[in-house]
């Protein structure tokens, strides 16, 4: 059987790009016995815009973009995308922030959505819910594998575990590598924390500002979602979370001076990795839920945990459950990059179609 997607893709930054080269190299796959040819009806990023039913060119995208589309008007990009009425039509959000997720209510009730963009999940609950029930009543599709951990199904393994009539009873996560390489470096090297920051944010390990990373605001929403997911009502303001960006230092807006004012702080870094290697532990910055209360910190673990054995480069989710009492169920793997996100996209993008 050999079936056409239509995708109509907003947004051609890192990961957008990704995906359009992805779909360049191997626009047919496999998926179960059924062919599927993915088809670019659209693109839009923040300058322009161009639709066509023919589709556009992926390897040829940018100059067709630039040299025949129009100023952008997402508004307007989205009727356009209804008017043409094509059959298994999908909306590609790969932008960040809020300016298209407000827009999802009225997307969802016509079209399938497929995104990384975190947004929608870890707004209000009243929203999160409130997507979900326009999914069910249209009979249309929201998937966002990419939310959290990319290349690590977690979200496939709660679909399955609650279809199967288990219950979810905690979760625990590494999803920041960016902190759990820092941490590694910190136990595994003299370098103090400061000097280990400043590092990794010139080989662009970091966001461009790793206050960012610091913070735990993204960890926090991923934990959030999976909590969601889970059945559980939670807000983003119930995850505690510890900000290693010390409360003085948070309105500083030079970066070099950011990391010269963080020194005075190597000092807390360098007794946590004392009483560490003390206890024989490994220092990782995990995100946990269980009895209604999520947290983001870091956190001590011994050789009976399974984070102790994680690699900084992975991710690594457990489930406890009604059946999983005492040893989680647990999946881990490397991840992250532009290109995982798209590979993980292209996944969701095909289970859309029933």
């Amino acid at each position: 059987m050999k079936k056409q997607i239509n995708l109509f893709l907003v947004g051609t930054g890192l990961v957008g790009k990704a995906l359009l080269k992805s779909i360049k190299i191997n626009p047919t796959v496999q998926s179960e016995n059924r062919s599927i040819t993915i088809k670019v009806a659209g693109i839009a990023n923040r300058s322009n815009m161009l639709l066509g039913k023919r589709g556009i060119d992926p390897v040829k995208w940018k100059s067709e973009l630039n040299n025949n589309g129009g100023q952008t008007n997402i508004k307007s990009f989205i009727e356009l995308m209804k008017r043409m009425k094509l059959p298994n039509s999908i909306f590609v959000d790969c932008t960040d922030g809020n300016d298209i997720v407000t827009l999802y209510n009225t997307i969802l009730k016509t079209t399938p959505i497929v995104t990384p963009n975190k947004s929608a999940n870890a707004g209000s609950y009243k929203q999160y819910n409130v997507l979900k029930d326009i999914v069910r009543k249209n009979g249309t599709d929201f998937r966002y594998s990419a939310n959290v951990g990319v290349g690590v199904p977690s979200l496939d393994v709660i679909k399955s575990i609650l279809s199967g009539g288990d219950k979810i009873v905690a979760i625990e996560g590494l999803f920041s590598s960016t902190m759990n390489y820092l941490l590694d470096k910190l136990m595994t090297t003299n370098k103090k924390f400061s000097d280990l920051l400043k590092e990794a944010e010139q080989k662009g390990l970091t966001e461009p500002d790793p206050r960012n990373d610091l913070n735990g605001i993204d960890t926090a929403r991923k934990i959030l979602i999976l909590v969601r997911d889970s059945g559980v009502k939670l807000e983003l303001s119930d995850v505690k979370i510890e900000n290693l960006v010390p409360v003085i230092l948070r309105n500083i807006k030079s970066l070099d001076r950011f990391y010269e004012s963080l020194k005075i702080y190597d000092k807390k870094f360098d007794e946590l990795k004392k009483e560490a290697l003390r206890k024989n532990c490994k220092l990782v910055y995990s995100a946990n839920y269980r009895k209604n209360s999520a947290s983001v910190k870091i956190e001590m673990v011994d050789t009976s945990h399974p984070f102790y054995f994680s690699s900084s480069k992975e991710k690594v989710v457990l489930f406890y459950t009604k059946f999983y009492k005492k040893h989680p169920l647990i999946i881990k793997g490397q991840s992250g990059g532009a290109k995982a996100t798209a590979a993980v996209l292209v996944s969701d993008i095909l289970k859309t179609i029933k």
